[in-house]
């Protein structure tokens, strides 16, 4: 048995861990800030309703069930959002890590952190495990604290970076892929900025590589994301094709153009070479990624 805690459990990432983490390990207990679960009677797990920036109810909780691997997937990451409310920022994606870092170290659970292409400057992508980061955001810089603490203050930390996050699940706020083809759909046009480059990740993906580091007990810094590096732009076509919808409706622009509140590395996402081998996975393309997510489509509708 694994006991596995995962904070932020009714995020899309959240919702997929309890997914394919649920029957083959646990108890698995999961905690966010709704006051019901969304999973009731689900299998071998707990949900509690919990605010992660309380220090003490997470020590509290923590020590109460002991578990051996917490995920923290909860985190601010609307990053114009995160760049004008500071506070709210650095309370929840870096603070709140400390707790869990803390509890961890106190009832000898290893902590596995998500984290992101922001923590680097956009400029030399896409990166490796290896490369240093250069956050040119405040939720860049947030999140490479929070990486901070946890491999620095932890023995087991480990950081799972990620991009560009897309799937299905229960009550969610948009996904990029949603938000276009709903757009599309009701005949409007979208301005897609051809000059943000990166990989695009289908949630299962990133579920399959974290249960996959928990199954080999990995440590360190991992790169979990589709295989294929491409533009906003040329992925938003794509979701286009893969929908049979109108690609006139899109058009290219360039990020300095959309007067956002925060900057955004450009030339970014991951090598993902060491993943794939070490992990024993291939991760999607672009089309394979987009043909799986229409196939669940049907049963979030």
């Amino acid at each position: 048995m694994i006991p596995i805690l995962i904070t932020g459990c009714h995020g899309l990432l959240g919702q997929k861990l309890v997914e394919v983490l649920t029957p083959d390990f646990g108890p698995v207990y999961g905690v966010d800030v709704h006051p019901a679960s969304y999973f009731p009677g689900l299998g071998d797990f707990q949900y509690r309703c919990l605010d992660i920036t309380n220090r003490n109810d997470v020590l509290e909780f923590v020590a109460k069930i002991t578990p051996r691997i917490i995920i923290n997937t909860a985190a601010m990451t609307n990053v114009d959002a995160c760049e004008i409310e500071r506070e709210k920022c650095w309370n929840l994606n870096v603070h709140a890590v400390q707790h869990l870092v803390d509890a961890g170290r106190r009832h000898g659970a290893k902590v596995i952190q998500l984290s992101t292409d922001y923590v680097f400057d956009g400029e030399a992508g896409p990166y490796t495990e290896l490369d240093r980061p250069h956050p040119i955001s405040y939720y860049g810089r947030s999140k490479h604290a929070s990486e901070n603490l946890v491999l620095g203050k932890h023995p087991d930390g480990t950081i799972v970076r990620t991009v560009v996050l897309f799937g299905h699940g229960r009550s969610l706020r948009p996904s990029f892929v949603s938000w276009l083809v709903k757009t599309l759909r009701e005949g409007k046009e979208v301005k897609i900025v051809t000059d943000q480059i990166s990989n695009v990740t289908l949630v299962d993906d990133l579920a399959l590589g974290i249960k996959r580091i928990i199954s080999l007990n990995k440590t360190g810094i991992w790169n979990i994301a589709g295989r294929q590096i491409l533009s906003r732009h040329d992925f938003a076509l794509q979701i286009a094709d893969a929908y049979s919808l109108p690609v006139e409706g899109i058009q290219p622009t360039l990020t300095r153009l959309l007067g956002q509140a925060a900057p955004r590395p450009l030339q970014a996402g991951f090598v993902v070479d060491k993943a794939q081998k070490e992990l024993n996975i291939t991760f999607s393309n672009v089309q394979e990624a987009l043909r799986k997510y229409k196939e669940q489509e049907a049963s979030f509708n």
